[in-house]
């Protein structure tokens, strides 16, 4: 029967070929149309509502309530990682109140308002954790701390600027440009009543994959538990930072209770029934799974010689990549908490890197010399530095495959051709604003890591500090992982 089935198959593709090339484009298009719902067949559309969300179905921080939780139920299916979305409705409010509907006048955000937030992330910004777990063990699987600013760096490097103009700014909200951002999206007349609608994929490790991943709790990872941990108001919401080489006095004068909350969340993926030949990668005697994964860090630095040590614990770590900010801008409304700046001086002036290296138990590794700042050779201006910048990307993905930046000359360093602090401020930041970093890809070639399980992994960085400014380091670890599974449960092997 099924040998039958193969061959009506064939039979059919030879016909659309034929088809194809006797320019029938008629029919032609009518059997790659039933083609096309034939290979979808096995395919179903899962849409999740959250398990924890209260009845008037409003979620945020301020009102105690910044955890979303979905369950994907186990199932033997295979899950399609790269269609989950995240979908729902997003506003903001002055003042905010615990009332389902329309708030009132009082609580719309106005143009004269000064609130704004990251444009670049739009609802990105308000995710601070993501925890994908296993339904029935809560064995954790993945786990991003920070998550919001892990996006900070991972959408400038991996989307162009058409993107954030394009489906980005349809589906995340987010929009290379502060101003339209604050007026298309922040003061929206719409969003008081109806909310901005999103529906945003959830880049990370686990859905980042090529791998399908099994739900079965024969021969899977018994079903999935998704977390969203939302970011504190003060982190996502800002008063309008302006800044320059001598900082004005931002205010938060009435805007001491804005906030942001989400309506009409839920969770949309797909699954597909495996084929018997697919089947057979996952024996019901147990198996593993191999996927991608990232591990968050924080630390801080207040140095002109930074160093930044870390026990990764991981066994085949792919790239590293870092971005920085002020210590008194975290969860501060005064400034936007999830920008990329430059490590800057106390008078908010760029403090140059002028040597990085990084190290293994050590030992500089994969480079065996120091990334000199190419203005120690001579040339007098400051701007980007092509050396510091191409690492950085490459830690995201190869430098040769990636054609999808929005990261640029302009954008990356804030200072003029002369060494001359340029103003910056929210409302005139080129392509979406700063997007500095540090990192260093360390297998681009086999994919298959290199070992930091015994060996600290380290960076040492000698930066023009003249003041005294501490600042947060968010590090990122892109590594492979794999877990191990069977009929008494899973375990994860760093």
């Amino acid at each position: 029967m099924l040998d039958q089935v193969i061959i009506e198959f064939f039979v059919f593709l030879l016909r659309l070929y034929n088809l194809f090339l006797m320019r029938r484009l008629d029919n032609f298009f009518i059997y790659f149309f039933i083609l096309v719902i034939f290979i979808n067949m096995s395919n179903h559309n899962l849409e999740i509502s959250p398990s924890n969300v209260l009845s008037n179905g409003i979620v945020s921080f301020k009102n105690g309530n910044p955890v979303i939780s979905f369950i994907i139920g186990e199932q033997d299916r295979l899950l399609l990682g790269k269609s989950v979305r995240l979908c729902g409705k997003f506003r903001c409010r002055i003042q905010a109140d615990n009332v389902a509907g329309a708030p009132p006048a009082a609580d719309i955000v106005a143009a004269n308002d000064n609130l704004f937030s990251s444009a670049r992330l739009g609802v990105y910004g308000a995710i601070d954790q993501l925890v994908w777990k296993s339904q029935e063990t809560h064995q954790v699987i993945e786990h991003i701390k920070h998550y919001n600013r892990f996006m900070s760096s991972y959408l400038p490097a991996t989307t162009s600027l058409c993107d954030g103009l394009s489906h980005l700014s349809e589906t995340a909200l987010c929009l290379p440009n502060n101003l339209v951002y604050k007026q298309s999206v922040l003061d929206n007349p719409a969003q008081a009543t109806t909310g901005n609608s999103f529906c945003i994929s959830l880049p990370c490790g686990l859905l980042n994959g090529t791998a399908n991943i099994p739900l079965s709790s024969t021969w899977g990872l018994k079903g999935l538990l998704l977390e969203i941990h939302l970011a504190p108001d003060n982190n996502f919401l800002n008063a309008g930072e302006k800044q320059g080489a001598a900082p004005a006095d931002p205010t938060i004068t009435g805007l001491e209770n804005a906030s942001y909350e989400m309506s009409d969340v839920s969770l949309v993926c797909e699954v597909i029934d495996p084929s018997p030949e697919q089947l057979k990668q996952y024996p019901a005697s147990g198996g593993t799974f191999e996927y991608n994964s990232i591990s968050s860090y924080f630390t801080s630095i207040n140095s002109t010689n930074a160093i930044v040590n870390f026990n990764l614990g991981l066994r085949r770590v792919l790239g590293v990549f870092m971005n920085f900010i002020p210590s008194t801008r975290i969860n501060n409304l005064l400034y936007e908490g999830l920008a990329t700046d430059p490590i800057k001086n106390s008078t908010f002036a760029p403090a140059q890197i002028e040597k990085v290296s990084f190290l293994k138990g050590g030992d500089k590794f994969p480079l065996n010399y120091d990334i000199d700042y190419l203005g120690t050779d001579g040339i007098t201006y400051k701007e980007w530095d092509s050396q510091i910048s191409r690492n950085f990307i490459n830690a995201f993905k190869g430098w040769a495959t990636n054609d999808r930046i929005t990261t640029n000359v302009s954008n990356t360093f804030e200072v003029g051709n002369e060494g001359t602090f340029t103003a910056f401020d929210e409302l005139n930041t080129p392509d979406g604003g700063q997007g500095f970093g540090v990192g260093m890809a360390y297998d681009v070639i086999s994919d298959q890591g290199v070992d930091f399980s015994r060996q600290a992994w380290g960076m040492q960085m000698s930066v023009g500090l003249t003041t005294d400014n501490p600042h947060g380091v968010y590090l990122f670890a892109h590594s492979k992982q794999t877990i191990a599974y069977n009929s008494n449960g899973l375990q994860v092997m760093a």
